[in-house]
């Protein structure tokens, strides 16, 4: 045999027994000197944080509350109308009663108010442009005081 077939033979059996190179085939197997690599491009550090998205997520979910809590007054129940019917609220207008439809409807424009609350705040889990942002954040706030404002005859007028 050769005397380079003996070398890499040595070679390949101190590798496999993971002994490692003898110090003359690790001058022999030596790979010539590499280029130096080109400058590496850093880009800057980014924090990524989920408190935004998670506080959004417990606003939604509080809203998922509020509008099935509200969903079931939008149907009056036989209570409600025997107490609240037409005649007796309008004779107790002046203590601010109110009839079981009107309740109903402003039931139901809450509900429609917090639905479009929930929409808004999910768009603003993934707005394109902090302007977007702003303009959402102006609009739940327009509709929450829309919704605070339904029960004030005053305030609606």
């Amino acid at each position: 045999m050769s005397s380079s077939l003996h070398r890499l033979l040595l070679i390949a059996l101190c590798l496999a027994t993971g002994l490692g190179l003898p110090a003359a085939a690790d001058q022999a197997a030596a790979p010539a000197p590499a280029k130096p690599a080109p400058e590496v491009l850093a880009l800057p550090k980014m924090e990524v944080t989920a408190q935004r998205i998670k506080k959004l997520d417990k606003m939604i979910a509080k809203l998922d509350k509020m509008i099935a809590r509200e969903e079931k007054k939008v149907k009056s129940t036989e209570l409600d109308r025997a107490l609240n019917n037409d005649k007796v609220a309008r004779a107790a207008a002046i203590f601010g009663g109110n009839s079981a439809e009107h309740l109903s409807a402003v039931a139901a424009t809450r509900v429609a108010l917090l639905e479009s609350e929930r929409d808004v705040l999910e768009a603003m889990k993934r707005p394109a442009t902090l302007d977007e942002l702003n303009m959402m954040e102006a609009e739940v706030e327009q509709l929450r005081l829309n919704r605070r404002n339904l029960d004030d005859a005053a305030k609606q007028r």
